[in-house]
Formats: structure tokens, C-alpha cells, sequence
């Protein structure tokens, strides 16, 4: 019998470690830039942290524009605004700092600033790239998206309100500096929601259909390190050991997941974001012990090993499900009721989330509308 093939492959080049994005700006330099575009959001830039990055790209006597306008669930305007600047102000380097949001939008901006036409032309490669924009730094302030090793964007239409994908090896970041002292700042809600978010991908790329043994490995020890220390972060953000373990954990899970697929709790929780704006982190949350036990019975091998990685007592297929309830309410992520979603929208977000391109596609089990409605509804039940 033939033996099955895989792939992988990861484009960014990864530092990591307390500090390294103390030298943000000598690493510009290297990659040849001058004038530089710091891409945040106002919270980053409200804490201080956009003024920390600028003032030690500035120390290598560059010049920095910042913008700052990155939504929550970054935005097609905020796509071509950045690609726009980039233009006008001859940027010849990008720097993202902040969460996924920030990532995401700078990866956008700087390919898009090379290529014409609108970023909604390029959704999973319906219209190709061509080159790469100018160079681009990754500094994340968050452990959950896992962005700093991806290829890939979430950008919201806010016309259509539907959330797509942008992947292409052309979009990865040059370098990423994955450094926990910045999130040493991050309040408790961000950490729980952003934590559940690297969860999410672990889990989901331990069990998707394209999983190999090197996408195991990585997902595994993803979920053993959030299991053991996002509660700790959460509850003492000063706990250096636990931030440092769960950024290598998002960031392990990002270069895994690119690899493996993902599943239907992405599938479900991008329309959760683009319809009613909420938090990616949180939507994965609200969603992924539902998915979970929709798929037990699809790898309940694997679902037994997610359960011991999570508690250590136990690797019964169930209790991985009924950890993930249990960390998900100690981590206070709301339900789903509280977004003031009601019956009546299921069918939209359903046929939404099976639409062109899903991740659906890499789930372990086949979900159906009917199926993906009766999930939502489950997840609607929750108090």
C-alpha cells in the first residue's frame, strides 16, 4: 500500500524571546528600509506600545508614519487606506504591532500595494499574486492568532458583512519578532478570548482531514501549553512563565494550522464576526466545544488525546469536550445569547459559513446546513 504525502511549509522567518523586539528597528534597517509604516490599532497605540516600537525605529534614524485606524475585525477600507499611504508616502517597510487584526491588515496593505484593484479580488487566490509588497515585520501583543507565522488575512466586507480569506506564501510576514514582554499588558479578558483563539487552532488543526504527523506534533504540544498555563496568564498576567508559554503555544499553532486545515469552528464563527462583530477569539470559543462534539465520534482517538493534554486525568473522548466547557467558563468568554443573536438569523449565518471557500471544507466530519443550523441553535441554548 502506497504511504500518504504531505506538505509543509512555512515562509516567516521566527524570533523569539523576552526582548527581541527591542531590535525592531536595526532588523528594518537590515531588510533596507527608511521610511517605515507602523500598522496598530488605538488601543496599542493608547497603552503606549505603538510609541515604544516607533521610538526604537526611530533610534536607528528612520522615518515612521503610523496608522492606527485597524478595526477590530480589520476592514476592506482599512485595507486600501494603509495600501494608499503606502503609495503616497513611498513606504519602503511595514511594520504590524498588535493583535491578529493589525497583522492581518498589514499583510493586506503591503502585498495589495503592489498589485491594483480592491482586496476582495484576491479572496483565496480567485485573482493571484504577483510579487511581494515592501518588507514586513510582524511585532504581535497578543498570544492567540498565531498571524506572526500565517500566510494568511481575515479581511471584513463591511458592504457585504462577510468575512474572506486572502492566503498567499507572497502575503507572509519577512520577519516576525514573537516577543511576550509585550503582552505582559494585556487584561485578562483579551487573554482568555485571544488564549481560546490558539486553542481553537491547535485543536482544530490536530483534527482536521489535511493533519500529518509533523502538524500533530505541533498541535499537541500547542494544546498541552495552553492547557496547563492560559489560566495562569489569565488570572496573573505578571506571570512571565505563563505568557512566554502561551506565545509559543499561538505561535506553535500558527505554523502548524496553514498546514493541517482547520474546521467547522472556523467555519461557523467568521459569519459570528463579519454579521454581529464579535471577536474572533471569542466566536471561536462560543463555538468550539460544540463543534467538538459533533466530531467525537470522527477521531475519538485523537479527541482522547486532547482530553489528556488538557487535564492529564483523563483520555476519554468526552472530557477533551467537557474540558474545553470547563477552561472556557473559568475564562468568563461570554455565551452567545449575549450578542443579542436570535433564532431567526441561524439560516443567514449557516448558509454564510458552508459559502464559497469555507473551512468547513477540512473539518473531520461532513457538516451540512441542516447540521451547521443545529450547531448554532445548540450554541444559542447556552446560559
Amino acid at each position: 500500500m502506497k504511504s500518504a504525502q504531505y506538505k509543509f511549509f512555512t515562509p516567516t522567518k521566527l524570533l523569539f524571546g523576552e526582548g527581541c523586539s527591542a531590535d525592531v528597528g536595526k532588523w528594518l534597517k537590515e531588510l533596507g528600509g527608511s521610511r517605515v509604516l507602523l500598522v496598530t490599532d488605538e488601543g496599542i497605540v493608547k497603552v503606549g506600545l505603538a510609541e515604544q516600537i516607533r521610538n526604537r525605529i526611530q533610534n536607528e534614524e528612520l522615518t515612521v508614519l503610523t496608522y492606527s485606524k485597524v478595526r477590530e475585525n480589520p476592514t476592506v477600507k482599512n485595507v486600501h487606506d494603509g495600501r494608499d499611504l503606502i503609495a503616497e508616502e513611498n513606504i519602503d517597510a511595514v511594520v504590524a504591532l498588535g493583535g491578529g487584526s493589525s497583522m492581518d491588515a498589514a499583510k493586506a496593505m503591503s502585498v495589495l500595494s503592489v498589485h491594483d484593484g480592491s482586496i476582495t479580488e484576491y479572496e483565496l487566490g480567485l485573482r493571484p499574486f504577483t510579487q511581494s509588497g515592501p518588507p514586513l515585520v510582524a511585532v504581535p501583543t497578543t498570544s492567540g492568532t498565531g498571524s506572526e507565522a500565517t500566510m494568511g488575512a481575515v479581511i471584513t466586507d463591511q458592504e457585504t458583512h462577510r468575512k474572506f480569506d486572502v492566503v498567499d506564501p507572497l502575503m507572509a510576514p519577512t520577519l516576525s519578532l514573537v516577543d511576550p514582554l509585550l503582552t505582559a499588558s494585556l487584561p485578562a479578558a483579551l487573554t482568555g478570548a485571544t488564549g481560546m483563539d490558539a486553542l481553537t487552532h491547535a485543536i482544530e488543526g490536530y483534527t482536521a482531514t489535511l493533519a500529518s504527523a509533523l502538524t500533530d506534533a505541533l498541535h499537541l504540544k500547542a494544546i498541552g501549553l495552553l492547557g496547563r498555563y492560559l489560566l495562569q496568564a489569565y488570572r496573573d498576567g505578571s506571570d512571565k512563565e505563563a505568557r512566554r508559554n502561551v506565545m509559543m503555544a499561538s505561535m506553535i499553532a500558527g505554523i502548524g494550522f496553514p498546514n493541517s486545515g482547520l474546521g467547522a469552528v472556523h467555519g461557523l464563527s467568521l459569519p459570528l464576526g463579519g454579521r454581529f462583530n464579535i471577536p474572533h477569539g471569542i466566536a471561536n470559543a462560543i463555538i468550539l466545544p460544540h463543534v467538538m462534539a459533533y466530531n467525537l465520534n470522527s477521531c475519538p482517538g485523537k479527541f482522547g488525546d486532547i482530553a489528556k493534554a488538557l487535564d492529564k486525568k483523563s483520555n476519554e473522548p468526552a472530557d477533551a469536550v467537557q474540558a474545553v466547557y470547563q477552561l472556557r467558563k473559568a475564562l468568563s468568554i461570554p455565551v452567545l445569547r449575549s450578542y443579542n443573536i436570535e433564532t431567526k438569523d441561524i439560516p443567514l449565518l449557516a448558509t454564510d459559513a458552508l459559502g464559497r471557500n469555507s473551512n468547513c471544507v477540512t473539518n473531520p466530519r461532513e457538516v451540512s446546513e441542516d447540521e451547521a443550523i443545529e450547531i448554532y441553535k445548540h450554541a444559542l441554548l447556552e446560559e
